[in-house]
């Protein structure tokens, strides 16, 4: 499981290296290389193979005569790449993805159980900053589906 929040940088090659403790999870437990696609508000998602495996199973399990399952897979596959993390634990984004997700040199790495999330670091504080004034909303809403607490 990834857990915890990272800052780091882009190099103007595109490489950003991955926080050791998440190296260290991705070589004891998981499958490589790790795939890079497009996440929902406006980040990146960092998959081992093994979990995206699942997400596969799942996309080519949906009804491709519904025309927004199509749209929404062709929009996650269309910029989906293949990574490897090199010997000095960098990944490299390609330009691509970087524009597609606004990414700039600053970058914030979140670990979110079974992927990673990569986010340009402005546009994290941004999202963060809203999202925190409406957590204890977000909780009631969970708790009302079920979801007891974070305390045990």
């Amino acid at each position: 499981m990834f857990r915890g929040i990272f800052h780091n940088s882009i190099d103007d090659k595109g490489r950003m290296s991955i926080p050791a403790r998440f190296r260290e999870q991705i070589r004891e437990n998981h499958e490589t290389p790790l795939i890079l696609t497009l996440g929902f508000d406006q980040c990146l998602f960092l998959y081992p193979m093994d979990a995206w495996k699942k997400i596969e199973g799942q996309l080519s399990s949906l009804d491709t005569l519904n025309a927004e399952v199509r749209q929404f897979v062709r929009t996650v596959l269309k910029a989906t790449d293949e990574v490897d993390i090199d010997q000095q634990g960098r990944i490299v984004i390609s330009p691509v993805l970087r524009k597609e997700a606004g990414l700039g040199k600053g970058v914030v790495i979140v670990g979110m159980l079974h992927r990673i999330e990569i986010w340009d670091k402005e546009k994290y504080e941004n999202y963060h900053a809203q999202t925190t004034q409406s957590l204890e909303l977000l909780g009631q809403k969970l708790s009302d589906k079920g979801f007891q607490s974070l305390t045990l």
